[in-house]
């Protein structure tokens, strides 16, 4: 009984200390929202901004496409249109000084093949 009491303890003990570090951890964290908006747009929501903060574009190979640094704020929005862009994956790098988030996406153009009857 002793021993399951004791093992029990020691779990909460753990799961305490683990979402008392999440917590942490979040704490200079901006909220990042990224929503699709139309065909090739894309919106870019950052929420309680602390610390300046940046943002780039990176495609599969790693070259910056874009980049910003941005001000310290309450919030950030900014709607991107990726329309010139070609197929391929690419990324958003969100970095705050203490924390980098990457939010990857993709482009890929799709075709429709349509029959239509001919008369002659």
């Amino acid at each position: 009984m002793k021993k399951i009491l004791f093992s029990i303890a020691i779990l909460m003990g753990v799961s305490i200390a683990n979402l008392s570090a999440a917590s942490s951890d979040k704490a200079g964290a901006a909220n990042v929202e990224i929503a699709a908006i139309g065909e090739l747009k894309f919106k870019l929501s950052l929420e309680d901004v602390k610390d300046k903060s940046s943002v780039q574009i990176k495609d599969e190979n790693g070259e910056v496409l874009y980049s910003a640094n941005l001000p310290k704020s309450a919030n950030y929005t900014k709607i991107f249109d990726f329309s010139t862009l070609k197929d391929g994956g690419y990324v958003f790098v969100i970095n705050n000084g203490k924390e980098r988030i990457e939010k990857p996406f993709s482009i890929e153009t799709q075709t429709t093949r349509v029959v239509t009857p001919t008369t002659k």
